[in-house]
């Protein structure tokens, strides 16, 4: 894959952000500087690579993030905001699936799905 100057540009916004981005959010945060068909098709690149992972939560849209090692996301249902955490129990976890799987653990993602403090708010005052 050639470093083109569209690749740099998708891999600062992802290492800007300490959460997942879907390529619509990607496309705006880069000022729509791209078509969308490149910043999809460098994220697929990206992706098939190694270089970036990605998760789908239940709104089916695919949220693509940068890192190593793993991660622990909280998502909102109704507004779409995610936190990110390093609560883990990844010995414990990792310990029972190799004792009672046979599996050895390489990497993990975790996530919740759940409604934020402000969109609490809201339904509450509706």
């Amino acid at each position: 894959m050639r470093n083109t100057k569209a690749r740099r540009d998708i891999l600062g916004v992802l290492d800007e952000y300490d959460y997942p981005l879907n390529a619509e959010q990607i496309y705006e945060k880069l000022n729509e500087d791209y078509d969308k068909s490149t910043i999809y098709r460098n994220l697929k690149n990206y992706e098939e690579n190694g270089e970036i992972k990605s998760i789908v939560f239940s709104d089916k849209i695919k949220y693509f993030f940068k890192g190593q090692g793993h991660f622990h996301f909280i998502y909102c249902i109704k507004c779409k905001k995610f936190e990110r955490f390093d609560l883990c129990y990844s010995e414990q976890m990792s310990k029972y699936i190799k004792e009672r799987l046979g599996f050895r653990v390489l990497t993990h993602t975790l996530y919740f799905e759940g409604i934020c403090k402000e969109c609490q708010k809201i339904t509450k005052d509706n």
